[in-house]
């Protein structure tokens, strides 16, 4: 669709693989089709795709497992998870190395779409901090982990980065110079809903705190948080149905 390349469907239930590809060609995109963990990396071997989607629980290699592989063979390849535990050791390890997002059963297909739509615009995470040393520092965890990730360090910049659409999560310090976060999130409301905002703050007022959450704001980190933390706030952000 639209010139991103083939979507990877991965799951051992032939019913569920049909139902997924069939509506994922539905809305433009070209699907193909893996039975296994094996047979996925066979594929991934053989071509480029654009995206995996792919089931958890599977026979041999699972979902987590077939994720690492993949990443080995295309480090840049977005992968999605689909699992029916809401709560599992392997998503909590996959969302930690890098997994764009998770998605629990049972799930409607607009939701999926949605997902599988955000994950294919290919935008990355925005961090502002007045502070370059820490901005860098989450964007090397971020990186590390396979995430895209860019580091600014003022609100109006951060503003023109959401201007320019190169986002979709902005993880953003509360207490800044100038022009502070909560009215730098304002200004990034007005201008895309698409775009999720997390604070983070070491000393910011239970005020800003609640200001920033009251205008839509997704979650706020207190500092110092491990990038892991981050991380899962990210793939829940991106999961979440009320915010793609």
């Amino acid at each position: 669709m639209q010139g991103t390349g083939p979507v990877l469907v991965v799951d051992d239930e032939e019913g569920m693989r049909a139902t997924l590809a069939a509506n994922l060609e539905l809305e433009g995109y070209e699907v193909v089709e893996a039975r296994d963990g094996a047979h996925a990396l066979e594929l991934v071997k053989q071509r480029r795709f654009a995206l995996v989607l792919s089931d958890v629980r599977m026979p041999g290699l699972d979902g987590v497992a077939t994720f690492r592989e993949i990443k080995r063979l295309q480090p840049e390849l977005t992968v999605v998870l689909m699992t029916g535990f809401a709560r599992e050791q392997l998503i909590e390890q996959g969302i930690g190395e890098g997994v764009y997002a998770v998605i629990y059963k049972p799930f409607s297909m607009e939701h999926l779409m949605r997902i599988i739509a955000r994950a294919l615009s290919s935008r990355g995470v925005l961090v502002v901090d007045d502070l370059p040393a820490v901005a860098e520092s989450i964007v090397a965890g971020l990186k590390a982990a396979g995430l895209r990730a860019e580091a600014v360090y003022d609100g109006h910049t951060a503003i023109q980065r959401a201007r320019d659409a190169a986002v979709d999560v902005c993880v953003l310090d509360l207490r800044m110079p100038s022009l502070d976060g909560v009215r730098t999130h304002e200004q990034i409301r007005r201008l895309s809903r698409q775009i999720t905002v997390i604070a983070m703050t070491g000393h910011a007022t239970p005020e800003m705190i609640h200001a920033f959450t009251s205008q839509g704001g997704y979650a706020c980190l207190h500092k110092p948080f491990e990038v892991r933390e981050l991380m899962h706030t990210i793939a829940r952000a991106r999961s979440d149905p009320g915010t793609c």
